[in-house]
């Protein structure tokens, strides 16, 4: 039972320095591998039983036949195994993925021998496989999915690339993993009146600044002035050269804090935070978030939000883990491709 267990592991370990990891894949024969489907294994059972009739009868058309279709079947591995090398897997940007929803990963296929590839299948097992070709001059694009249970770094599963072009005799396949960084924010939920001190301390007042939005009032026109912003009805009746005045109205600060909510998880406080710093970016105020530990300062626009939403995603957890340890789990977790035809 140990030589078992210690084979298996070996085998494990193998494969796994055999599966490539990065952003962009190309597959080559030193991580592709081929084995016979249910039909190839039929169709050698049915030329074994061709040859023993041939012999036994010493019919020359039977041994012609049976040689020919062994020649077809020898030349369809090198098409099978052909099929699948030499295609370039690149993974496009993912959209912001909450706990609950679904992962959906954008590859891109395309051709670095500039020939065309058919019926290839990628998908994280046989069943979730989706398939499409790959032509010679132009790249083609399919969707994985994977659920998002829980918040903080999401390791993308191992993939599988797939083809039994041309007959279905054969079937070739490879494993690969995407490292591309991954956060799942948590869930946004909109705080209950009851569970919340605050829904973020106003640090001032709303006051009106000089803008382009709002009409505040008149003033007398001054050399330099746009003449866009003259009053020409007032100068028609005669009542003087006056420009109109803009303002915007400057909203408030607001500080998110941890501490705000009582009687609730810590799980549902980042719920609620994450609601709170995604309606905050909607306005685009100005707005601080401070968790146990860590405190962001004052700001608007998408990085200061990107950089709330990871702080939340992340917090409790240990920010090293992920990205750092998918090879030890590609070791880990790859069978043997045998195994698993």
């Amino acid at each position: 039972m140990h030589t078992t267990n210690s084979l298996k592991s070996w085998s494990r370990k193998w494969f796994g320095n055999r599966m490539p990891v990065g952003r962009e894949i190309k597959l080559s024969q030193k991580s592709t591998y081929i084995w016979p489907t249910r039909t190839g294994y039929l169709i050698i059972f049915v030329l074994f039983l061709m040859l023993v009739g041939a012999t036994n009868y010493q019919n020359n058309l039977a041994f012609m036949l049976t040689f020919l279709l062994v020649g077809i079947g020898l030349v369809s591995i090198i098409f099978t195994f052909k099929n699948l090398q030499g295609i370039i897997f690149t993974a496009l940007p993912v959209d912001e993925v909450f706990v609950g929803q679904v992962v959906k990963i954008p590859v891109s296929l395309s051709s670095a021998q500039k020939r065309s590839h058919f019926t290839i299948g990628v998908g994280e097992n046989d069943k979730s496989c989706q398939y499409t070709d790959v032509s010679e001059h132009q790249f083609s694009q399919l969707q994985v999915e994977f659920s998002a249970k829980k918040r903080g770094h999401f390791v993308l599963p191992r993939l599988m690339a797939t083809s039994e072009f041309p007959f279905g005799w054969l079937r070739t396949w490879a494993y690969f993993r995407f490292d591309i960084p991954v956060i799942i924010y948590p869930l946004p939920e909109e705080p209950e009146p009851q569970a919340y001190l605050n829904s973020g301390h106003q640090t001032d007042e709303g006051e009106s600044v000089p803008g382009s939005e709002d009409l505040s009032g008149l003033a007398v026109y001054q050399p330099g002035d746009s003449l866009s912003k003259v009053d020409w009805k007032a100068f028609a009746r005669e009542r003087g050269m006056f420009v109109r005045e803009f303002s915007n109205y400057q909203s408030k600060d607001y500080c998110f804090n941890w501490h705000d909510f009582v009687g609730v998880t810590d799980e549902l406080r980042l719920s609620y935070l994450t609601h709170l710093v995604l309606e905050a970016a909607k306005q685009c105020v100005s707005y601080s978030l401070v968790l146990p530990g860590k405190t962001i300062g004052f700001q608007s626009g998408y990085s200061h939000r990107q950089n709330c939403l990871r702080s939340l995603a992340l917090y409790g957890l240990n920010e090293e883990n992920g990205l750092s340890k998918k090879h030890e789990l590609d070791k880990k977790n790859t069978v043997n491709p045998v195994e698993a035809s």
